[in-house]
């Protein structure tokens, strides 16, 4: 009986042997262990990780240029506005007031961008870049009031 479980634990870790033993010879031909796809796998998330970021303030300082450009695109207005007709002010300062709410939103939006995660950025700025648009398309029809 004694013999007969030897023989069986034998066989057994025979068995496992040979199942296990392809493996571990096809890791060592290819050269790729699984500590080395983690370490690799680690290395490709971190550099996502700073493509994100490195994209998040590229985009960041972008829109800081926009709003900045459109403060000036405001200031110009409100001059225009100074030498304008009577009649043509009420309208010009009510669109330069609009401009000015739309501006301070994308501001916020900016705001919301800095402090959002990597993961949630893109939608921030997805909503960034249409208070944009709501801007230019607002100083477009003031600008033509103008003329």
């Amino acid at each position: 009986m004694k013999r007969l479980s030897f023989l069986l634990t034998v066989i057994v870790i025979s068995v496992c042997m040979a199942l296990v033993e392809p493996h571990i010879a096809a890791e060592t031909q290819s050269g790729v262990s699984a500590q080395s796809v983690k370490k690799e796998t680690k290395e490709a998330l971190k550099a996502t990780k700073e493509f994100t970021a490195q994209q998040k303030e590229a985009f960041q300082k972008k829109i800081q240029a926009e709003l900045d450009r459109m403060q000036k695109q405001i200031d110009h207005l409100r001059a225009e506005a100074d030498h304008a007709k009577t009649e043509a002010q009420a309208d010009l300062n009510k669109a330069i007031a609009e401009l000015q709410k739309r501006k301070d939103a994308a501001g916020t939006k900016l705001q919301e961008l800095e402090s959002a995660s990597e993961k949630a950025w893109g939608d921030v700025k997805s909503g960034l870049n249409a208070a944009m648009e709501d801007f230019e398309k607002s100083y477009k029809r003031a600008l033509s009031r103008l003329q």
